[in-house]
């Protein structure tokens, strides 16, 4: 016996079809609400016109009809508004008295974020998750403290190498200081190309210049070997990286010993001037330093 001779003899819009079903009428006493508005968006006129008076198009608001057809009055329209802004205004308070309930249970971490953020994206990312959600989550709080203590970690490493740093020699860092201070006044008085706006005395490489008074570290003498940073000469230390040499940390703590001195050995060694890098000849090269910037420097023969 074929099961699916029945089946199969039906037609197959019959057999897939389901049985319609009536829309449910509402009861008799209902009367739809509607209300309608003139637009605001085109003032009923149904068209968008430019800024000139020239007709677009129609308007998008209300689909070129001129207006719009509500379900409710524009006075509980009104009202809706209200009580969504009191809502808003209400999680907004609880928002904040989230973080700050949060931030004072965890001022340490949320006080690292601050300090840290200026340079680090990750701290204040942190801070914002803090003004959005009121809290951070366990997985936020460990990544920071993670953070903290890698910070305080390298903290401890640099003072242990601010301990461990040569001593320079305070009264040659002040002769260096006072040779400085004479270019920058010969620049002051001098109107004319060869101003120097940033002195510097680059010897065997090494190349020593005063931070600004506006730097991070007034007073100090910054290092560097062509581009890349060695260290500060600060509080009667020479304060160096991690990448700095112990042959450059040589050459600098010899140089600022007696600049001057070291000076003229490197412009009689390479017959080039260690201010301005110019070739030195004849009597110059036996004193080691042009004459312009011996002059700058107060190191006239």
């Amino acid at each position: 016996m074929d099961i699916f001779a029945n089946f199969n003899d039906d037609p197959l819009a019959e057999v897939l079809a389901a049985p319609a079903v009536a829309p449910k009428a509402p009861p008799a006493h209902y009367v739809p609400r509607s209300f309608i508005e003139g637009c605001p968006k085109c003032r009923g006129t149904g068209k968008f016109i430019s800024y000139s008076g020239r007709v677009v198009g129609d308007c998008f608001a209300c689909k070129g009809k001129g207006n719009k057809t509500f379900r409710s009055s524009p006075e509980q329209r009104a009202q809706g508004r209200a009580q969504a802004a009191v809502r808003r205004e209400k999680a907004a308070a609880e928002l904040t008295d989230a973080a700050a309930a949060f931030t004072q249970a965890h001022i340490e971490e949320i006080k690292w974020c601050i300090e840290a953020s200026p340079r680090f994206a990750f701290a204040q990312a942190m801070l914002d998750a803090v003004a959005k959600y009121g809290s951070l989550t366990e997985n936020q709080l460990g990544a920071v403290r993670r953070c903290m203590a890698k910070d305080a970690d390298r903290a401890k490493a640099r003072e242990a190498r601010k301990a461990d740093a040569p001593v320079v020699d305070t009264a040659g860092v002040d002769r260096l200081k006072a040779a400085f201070d004479a270019a920058a006044a010969y620049a002051a008085q001098k109107a004319t190309g060869l101003t120097i706006r940033n002195p510097k005395i680059t010897v065997g490489g090494i190349t020593i210049s005063p931070a600004k008074a506006t730097s991070a570290n007034p007073g100090a003498l910054y290092v560097k070997n062509g581009g890349e940073y060695l260290g500060k000469i600060a509080g009667g230390k020479f304060l160096a990286v991690a990448a700095c040499t112990a042959e450059q940390s040589a050459k600098v703590l010899a140089f600022v010993n007696d600049p001057q001195q070291a000076a003229k050995a490197y412009g009689q060694e390479t017959g080039v001037c260690c201010v301005c890098n110019a070739e030195l000849r004849s009597e110059w090269r036996l004193r080691g330093i042009g004459p312009i910037c011996a002059e700058k420097f107060g190191w006239g023969a």
